[in-house]
């Protein structure tokens, strides 16, 4: 009985230890890919150099994916 117990436990803290992992990366990958967004942007932004209003939309997505990547690194550096 203590063996299959140990087992179980160790099963069980072996998933944990996968999942922290995950969640890990997850939360890089999160941030990667608010920045390609942000990058995106000041990519189409910079096709439309002639219309303002396109290039305006253009800088304010930019901002909200750069604000949401700080935000989020803000967040997983609290969690960590």
């Amino acid at each position: 009985v203590y063996r299959v117990h140990w087992l179980h436990a160790k099963a069980l803290k072996d998933r944990w230890e996968e999942e922290h992992l995950l969640v890990w990366h997850e939360m890089n990958w999160t941030c990667n890919f608010f920045m390609h967004k942000a990058e995106e942007w000041i990519w189409l932004g910079a096709l439309t150099k002639d219309k303002v209003g396109h290039l305006a939309y253009a800088a304010r997505q930019c901002k909200m994916y750069q604000c949401l990547c700080q935000d989020a690194m803000d967040a997983f550096n609290k969690a960590r």
